[in-house]
């Protein structure tokens, strides 16, 4: 199986219907946008990971539906938000944390429904006004960030972010029901073990993973799969099994850069009743030799890899 893969031509990138957006990858529906991962629906945007219908931000990582934000992690729907985590519904704020529904507050952590605050406490607009002048005529973006800090180690902090679930267990959880040990993931019905991923239903083990996917086990970056079991980026496709960059496809086994394809092994067409005879042997060998049931070895080295950003001094661990 490893040689018809090295043998296969690869994509350097995977990206769907975008428009001037260079060295974008595993992103659809982008418009000016330059550097980012993960992504959808954004526009003159750069330099971010999983960033969702967002406008002129940068620098943003897990965001959705923000405008001119920059350095936010965990932001939704805000607007002219910089050096902010986990802010919701708020605008001109910065240097902020776990804050909902504020406007024009500045080191600031854990409020709600606020406005004209500087480190938690209350100021008018003109004394706002001119304390931000102050800041920012002599902004020490290193000092700032001690200061925040500080102030999170003295504040009470949300055992979990999760909203409309129902027995679900992980972090940043939405609109699931069902699902346990899962972080960062909205829309999901009985699940187990997902991250970065949207709309599953019956999966195990699962990352980077989108759109009416069910029952599937062991598979990143993928959509719109149906009973699909170690594969890696495959779209739209039904019963793959040990498969990487295959789409419209279904039936496959063991295959590579493949597109309309179906009852095929290593990337040889086959008889359907041929081949299910020969996956029934294949998988029987492969169980008892315990080759099956292990995930695709990573496409890039070992350093381009995201093993490298975990455990960058250890390439045996890939």
């Amino acid at each position: 199986m490893e040689e018809v893969r090295l043998l296969q031509p690869k994509m350097a990138l995977v990206s769907i219907n975008n428009e001037n957006s260079p060295y974008v990858s595993y992103s659809g529906n982008l418009k000016n946008c330059y550097l980012l991962c993960g992504s959808e629906y954004d526009e003159n945007c750069y330099y971010g990971f999983w960033l969702y219908d967002s406008r002129d931000s940068a620098d943003c990582d897990y965001c959705q539906k923000c405008e001119l934000c920059y350095d936010c992690v965990d932001c939704i729907e805000c607007y002219n938000v910089n050096f902010s985590q986990d802010l919701n519904n708020c605008t001109d704020c910065d240097f902020c944390y776990d804050c909902t529904g504020c406007k024009n507050c500045f080191g600031c952590i854990g409020l709600r429904r606020k406005q004209f605050m500087i480190n938690n406490k209350p100021h008018s607009q003109q004394e706002y006004s001119k304390r931000m002048k102050e800041l920012k005529d002599n902004a020490n973006r290193e000092k700032l960030f001690e200061t925040l800090e500080s102030m999170k180690l003295q504040a009470p902090h949300l055992y979990t972010h999760v909203l409309n679930i129902e027995n679900c267990t992980g972090d940043y959880v939405y609109n699931s029901r069902n699902s346990l040990n899962c972080f960062d993931v909205k829309q999901l019905e009985d699940c187990h073990y997902c991250n970065n991923s949207v709309a599953l239903k019956d999966c195990l083990d699962m990352s980077n993973s989108y759109y009416n996917s069910e029952l599937d086990y062991e598979v990143m970056s993928e959509m719109n799969l149906y009973n699909c079991n170690f594969c890696v980026t495959c779209f739209d496709s039904q019963n793959l099994d040990h498969c990487e960059l295959v789409y419209n496809s279904h039936d496959c086994f063991g295959c590579f850069s493949l597109k309309h394809a179906e009852y095929c092994i290593f990337n040889e067409k086959y008889k359907k009743e041929e081949y299910e005879k020969k996956i029934e042997q294949i998988k029987k060998e492969m169980l008892e030799s315990g080759e099956y049931m292990k995930f695709p070895v990573s496409t890039y080295p070992y350093e381009d890899s995201n093993a490298a950003m975990e455990w960058p001094d250890d390439p045996k661990i890939c």
